[in-house]
């Protein structure tokens, strides 16, 4: 009798150990649901997504500079710097939201003469809404001596549509208002409301490179049909390998109204060596 008590207690003890591990590991899996958001799988598994951006939670910086010098006949040198600062955060039950700093500076000297200048500062700001619907903040600050802008400062507020997205192309579409401050160089200085409007075009030509296409335009409420400007920016984006890139960007503003004795048009093109870390 007391050998089927033994041999009873060895089957039961085991087979009661057993249950109980494998209650706790399901116990293990319900609260790691609990907590593993059904945007954090979207993320992953959609080609649609930024995946990279959207899993890291650490900041995203990129440093990028450009210089040239020329001697002998002439005397030219030229210098052109970019930072980003970007991050996403969540709020509430809301998708991640994303804010980006920029701030890049450019200047050339020919035979030791200034013959141009232009430094910026950019933070963007953009939630995600429902249906591909977003919503955006931007404030601006620009000083350009050759613009006849010795302080630009504009701060726009809007909503936005992401019109197309796959693994290869996206086109974004935005619309604001904006308040808009200006001092000028030769003196005197305006404060304006207008409407704003951007195009963002991205488009993956090969596994390494990005070309990009954004295009804004800004219109005075007061005289919208005359007093506009158009800012283009076509870039670049190659990457050698996981944190050094090369950029190659062509940028044109127009000005419909510009101050006098400035022209309308202004361009630049500048290439820059880029590190993310």
């Amino acid at each position: 009798m007391k050998l089927f008590y033994i041999f009873l207690i060895m089957i039961v003890l085991p087979s009661f150990l057993v249950s109980q591990e494998i209650k706790k590991i399901k116990d293990i899996e319900i609260d790691t649901l609990k907590y593993l958001s059904t945007d954090d799988i979207k993320t992953k598994y959609d080609p649609t997504s930024d995946a990279k951006s959207h899993i890291k939670t650490k900041p995203v910086q990129h440093l990028e500079a450009g210089f040239s010098a020329t001697s002998g006949n002439s005397k030219t040198t030229s210098f052109n710097a970019k930072y980003t600062f970007a991050h996403k955060t969540r709020i509430k039950s809301f998708d991640p939201m994303s804010y980006v700093l920029e701030t890049s500076a450019f200047f050339s000297k020919d035979d030791g003469k200034t013959s141009a200048q232009e430094y910026k500062a950019l933070f963007n700001l953009k939630q995600p809404l429902p249906k591909k619907w977003l919503s955006y903040l931007s404030l601006g600050w620009l000083k350009n001596d050759f613009q006849n802008f010795l302080s630009k400062i504009d701060l726009s507020i809007g909503i936005g549509k992401v019109l197309y997205s796959d693994k290869k192309q996206s086109l974004i579409v935005k619309l604001g208002p904006a308040i808009n401050y200006e001092r000028y160089k030769n003196g005197g200085s305006s404060s304006y409301s207008s409407l704003n409007e951007y195009i963002e075009y991205g488009y993956e030509a090969f596994t390494l490179s990005r070309i990009y296409l954004k295009i804004g335009a800004k219109e005075n409420f007061s005289d919208m049909s005359r007093d506009y400007e158009i800012n283009t920016l076509l870039g670049l984006n190659f990457k050698m390998d996981e944190r050094l890139s090369f950029v190659c960007e062509y940028n044109a503003f127009y000005d419909n109204t510009p101050s006098e004795g400035f022209g309308k048009n202004d361009s630049k093109t500048v290439m820059r060596i880029g590190y993310s870390f």
